[in-house]
């Protein structure tokens, strides 16, 4: 293993452990730029990720266990804003007349609010068979009567699996990955995946966790262990992706996908309340960027 690569489990927290893994953190190099080595795995699922998440199937919608519900509105507002600048689509329906691939949809959070924006069509997948049933009842819960597109979702299947299957059908103009590349063996894999279902000019969503010494206090000692708003074990530090890592895996040698725009997601103080809000400058910990496919430009790769 590279001596310079911080790999920090799931293992119980104690004083001892964490300032091991500080010391590794300090010593494996500058924050956010620290180079891991990719995995490799025939299927881009892991078994216990899928696993984890499928016991929160029950619980996905309530927000006292699940801080995804608290960040949602301001994931919302960015694609929202983001396509309608792009797609010149109204302000009050920013995906109208479009179709939408939310992929790591989980129980359904992005997914029902993006079929209230104007879409056609939005289809959900999950690699969880569970959390998927899961948002397929919410989707006849009551408060989910304001629907105002076509939804339907795929569970037990990777975004790889599903490119494959969905080639002969029509392309997606906005695919979301949010909150999911840290979840995934190999998150380039993924994202490639996700940049095959994009029509000419669509965009992609993409969120997750930057790697620095910020996100390991905040995300994994705070969230997990010191308040307890995220189950101990949820993330792997050395899972996280800074900006300039997913702008390669997204671009790379793909000359037809340019970086949009990036914003940080932060919690607005007393922190337990779930309050976010999207800021220009900190993408310490949480971010989220928009990609877009240029018409007019061919791939080399």
């Amino acid at each position: 293993m590279n001596a310079r690569c911080a790999w920090i489990s799931g293992s119980p927290l104690t004083k001892q452990a964490v300032c091991a893994n500080m010391r590794r953190l300090v010593d494996g190099g500058v924050a956010g730029r620290i180079a891991c080595p990719p995995s490799r795995h025939q299927s881009n699922q892991s078994a216990r990720e899928v696993e984890k998440f499928s016991v929160f199937a029950r619980t996905w919608w309530n927000a006292r266990s699940n801080p995804l519900v608290g960040m949602n509105p301001v994931r919302v507002s960015f694609i929202g804003g983001m396509a309608s600048q792009l797609m010149q689509s109204p302000p009050h329906k920013p995906l109208n007349e479009m179709r939408v691939l939310d992929v790591g949809s989980g129980g359904g959070l992005l997914t029902e609010s993006l079929s209230r924006l104007g879409a056609t069509l939005v289809v959900g997948l999950d690699a969880s068979e569970q959390v998927v049933q899961a948002a397929r009842a919410h989707s006849f819960h009551f408060n989910s009567k304001l629907l105002q597109s076509a939804v339907e979702y795929h569970g037990g299947t990777t975004v790889e699996q599903f490119a494959t299957q969905w080639k002969e059908k029509q392309l997606f103009d906005v695919v979301t990955c949010l909150e999911v590349i840290e979840h995934v063996p190999e998150p380039e894999s993924l994202l490639r995946a996700a940049v095959s279902l994009l029509k000419p000019n669509g965009i992609l969503f993409v969120s997750t966790i930057n790697r620095t010494l910020k996100s390991y206090g905040l995300a994994i000692l705070a969230a997990e262990y010191l308040t307890g708003k995220v189950p101990p074990g949820t993330h792997d530090w050395s899972q996280f992706r800074s900006p300039d890592e997913v702008d390669r895996m997204v671009c790379g040698d793909l000359a037809s996908m340019k970086p949009i725009d990036r914003r940080g997601m932060v919690l607005n103080p007393p922190f337990v309340n779930m309050d976010w809000r999207l800021c220009n400058e900190d993408t310490d910990v949480n971010w989220i960027a928009a990609y877009q496919r240029e018409e007019n430009r061919r791939d080399t790769a």
